[in-house]
């Protein structure tokens, strides 16, 4: 639907009430009263008088005043239809009424010239209802402009554009006037009637709430039993209502169509959103109908705590009802509008629920509030008034004494009150700051905002040999508090506050500020930690390879070095003899040749000990059980017999879990050759969850209890250490279990999810 077609239908929804409005209201001959009211309501049921319930422009008649006679005529002759009269703008009306005056009934005699009805004078007075029903038809169109392919925008602007056109029957309803000859009661009835139509493109609004394009195409009856709806209700009232009732309270119940059709309408709405949530087949279709159901059900649950019920125990609302209808209707609409057109549910939902909360347990604190004032008022003989007035007072004042009291309490004890201020200005702290400075800046900050005359923080590293203490400030003799500093489940240290001595030591209403205290220093004092052993770590690769560098330099000068210079003097001397002495120069040369295959063996020792060269060749299982059947050659069948097996496909690998691998297993094994006795050795490798699992299962004696581990044993956890892997050893008398976890990737490769 293009745009220029949606403004055109908004435009014609607008155009029916004011249209409406216009000629009906505004030109109809009027004494300038309301008499109407719904039985529903409260209103005062028609009899032999009736009474003027308001009045507009400048009228004889005032409210309250009774009616007892018009044009003559009782009250109860007009309302019967015993008789008629046609009345037009200009024509005179004469009214014999009751009216009391200083607490006494006095009877007048007015005589009153009909004009059209002050239509203006009546938006004005009104105007809280009017702009509720400018709200209803605003919130139909923006409905419709968004989405017009929905039945349900469709309904809400129908609704918007028929349930305004009430004003004509309520709160300008019927003049005393109609009854007596004037217009008569058709306006009212057709004002009524097209209300409670809106009202039933209410419930079709509701009942289409989301609904997929083409689910009315399968569920036709939907259109005629919402629309229905309203009347069924009416019918059903007016069944009731005509069970004794006389000629004058008859006729005032078949007029009230609207408010038994609202009586029906709004709890069907309300079931239909609760079944709409519970079927919902996707999340956005539930929080749809949950919005609406909140927005309403808040709606109702204001209406009821701070109009129906304070009225009934006090005689008045705890706000007037016009405040009270602007208060409602517009955060209504909003959430109806904003469930249908389906804007940010996930975002806006959530806000409105803890909205709702709020508001209606300030609902229940007003009303409750309300009616213990009336009540004390009634029991002591003072106006409720002024009881009103002293207890909103009192809640204006209570918060200017609490920020006082909070103030004051601030600059004595700090913000020991405030803990999430505290860590919030903690988390502000620079990110980039290295740890060590910034849990420096964190005592500070600390001492500051709690007034602490000294503030220190004891750690110890994973290795206990990493100590430290950062502190702030100097012991005064205050009374200390020492707060457990936990990372990752694991105690790393504590945190030590001190408070000066002339304000209050921590007590136990500090709990949770040290709680979230602790929390946020425990967390810079891991990353102390963390910086520390990282840089251990670093040291530590510095000094592994200056030290092989060394032993490299080593090797090279003190082995191969002067063996390849001797070489190159022996082939001087050998090319000097070529021509003499051919023979012993073929002497020299084979004597060369063994030189050379030395120092290549040497060549290759030094390679194999960077990385070993079978790895590169056969890769890890080929390589170690090259190894196992030479071992096997070499000591034969009275020795030490160790295999390999694998589970599952274990290659490729990094080379460092290569290297590693191999290392732990040829330590393993070596072990158990010279120490344990054993006979058999089973190494097994399998790969899982991103890691080389190795173990080493030997059949011998174990180790001996208390023996303390040697450097064979050492090596094999620190080459796993490096990984960031894990070696544990494990003896019995049925042997030694060595088990090495060797990291394959990263974090999410190694714990996949």
């Amino acid at each position: 639907m293009s745009r220029t077609v949606r403004l055109l239908v908004i435009l014609a929804a607008w155009a029916v009430p004011v249209v409406w409005l216009g000629a009906e209201v505004g030109t109809r001959p009027s004494d300038g009263t309301v008499v109407w009211g719904s039985p529903l309501t409260g209103a005062d049921r028609w009899g032999s008088t009736i009474t003027v319930r308001d009045t507009y422009g400048d009228p004889l008649l005032l409210p309250g005043d009774v009616l007892l006679a018009i044009g003559g005529e009782p009250v109860d002759r007009w309302l019967s239809g015993e008789t008629s009269a046609g009345r037009s703008v200009g024509d005179t009306v004469s009214y014999h009424l009751q009216r009391i005056e200083q607490g006494s009934p006095r009877e007048y005699d007015r005589t009153v010239t009909l004009t059209t009805f002050p239509l203006g004078r009546a938006l004005l007075a009104d105007l809280p209802v009017v702009l509720a029903a400018v709200l209803l038809l605003v919130s139909g169109s923006i409905a419709f402009f968004l989405r017009p392919a929905l039945v349900a925008a469709w309904a809400l602007l129908g609704s918007g554009s028929l349930v305004p056109v009430r004003l004509a029957s309520s709160p300008w309803g019927l003049g005393a006037v109609d009854l007596a000859g004037g217009r008569g009661y058709w306006p009212h009835v057709a004002a009524e009637v097209v209300c409670a139509l809106g009202l039933g493109l209410a419930v079709l609004a509701a009942a289409t709430l989301r609904a997929p394009r083409g689910w009315l195409a399968h569920h036709p009856w939907v259109v005629p039993a919402t629309v229905l709806l309203p009347f069924l209700g009416y019918a059903a009232w007016a069944a009731a209502a005509m069970v004794g009732a006389d000629g004058p309270a008859r006729t005032q119940a078949l007029l009230s169509v609207t408010a038994p059709a609202l009586a029906v309408v709004v709890p069907t709405v309300l079931g239909i959103l609760v079944l709409t949530y519970v079927r919902a087949d996707s999340r956005q279709v539930r929080l749809a109908a949950r919005l609406a159901l909140m927005v309403l059900l808040a709606g109702i649950a204001l209406r009821l705590l701070l109009g129906d019920l304070p009225e009934l125990v006090t005689g008045a609302p705890v706000l007037p009802w016009d405040v009270l209808l602007l208060l409602i209707v517009p955060p209504v609409l909003a959430g109806v509008v904003l469930a249908l057109v389906g804007y940010r549910l996930d975002d806006i939902e959530p806000a409105v629920r803890r909205t709702v909360v709020q508001g209606a347990v300030a609902a229940v604190f007003g009303t409750t509030f309300v009616v213990l004032a009336s009540t004390i008022g009634r029991a002591a003989d003072v106006p409720i008034g002024a009881l009103l007035t002293g207890g909103v007072a009192a809640l204006l004042v209570l918060p200017l004494a609490v920020a006082l009291q909070r103030g004051v309490r601030r600059q004595v004890y700090g913000d020991r009150e405030l803990p999430r201020s505290v860590v919030a200005e903690l988390r502000r702290l620079d990110a980039s700051t290295p740890p060590s400075e910034a849990l420096t800046e964190t005592l500070t900050v600390l001492s500051r905002r709690l007034r602490l005359s000294h503030a220190a923080v004891e750690a110890r590293g994973p290795y206990g040999d990493q100590s430290f203490v950062a502190s702030v400030g100097e012991p005064r003799g205050g009374t200390p508090v020492a707060v457990d500093l936990v990372a990752g489940g694991a105690s790393i240290g504590s945190l030590h506050l001190e408070a000066d001595p002339i304000r209050d030591p921590f007590g136990r209403g500090d709990r949770r500020l040290l709680e979230d205290v602790g929390a946020q220093v425990g967390a810079l004092v891991q990353a102390v930690l963390v910086s520390r052993e990282l840089q251990r770590s670093r040291q530590e690769l510095v000094t592994a390879r200056e030290e092989e560098r060394r032993r490299l330099r080593r090797d090279l000068h003190d082995g191969l070095g002067p063996s390849l210079a001797t070489m190159a003097m022996r082939l001087e001397s050998t090319q000097d003899l070529v021509a003499v002495d051919p023979d012993r120069a073929a002497e020299m040369l084979g004597g060369l040749a063994d030189l050379a295959r030395d120092d290549i063996a040497e060549v290759r020792r030094l390679v194999d000990g960077l990385r070993p060269a079978a790895l590169d060749q056969l890769g890890l299982v080929s390589a170690l059980r090259e190894r196992a059947a030479q071992h096997e050659l070499t000591v034969g069948s009275q020795g030490l017999v160790w295999r390999v097996e694998v589970e599952g496909d274990v290659e490729p690998l990094p080379a460092a879990v290569e290297v590693a691998a191999y290392r732990i297993v040829l330590e393993a094994v070596t072990n158990a050759t010279r120490h344990s006795g054993a006979r058999v050795c089973t190494v097994t490798l399998r790969r899982e969850c991103g890691r080389l699992r190795v173990r080493v299962q030997d059949d011998g004696a174990g180790m001996a209890e208390g023996r303390p581990a040697g450097v064979g044993l050492s090596s094999m956890g620190e080459r796993a250490e490096e990984l960031g892997g894990t070696c544990t050893i494990t003896t019995d008398a049925r042997g030694t279990l060595v088990e090495a976890l060797l990291p394959l990737g990263t974090v999410e490769e190694q714990w996949p999810t």
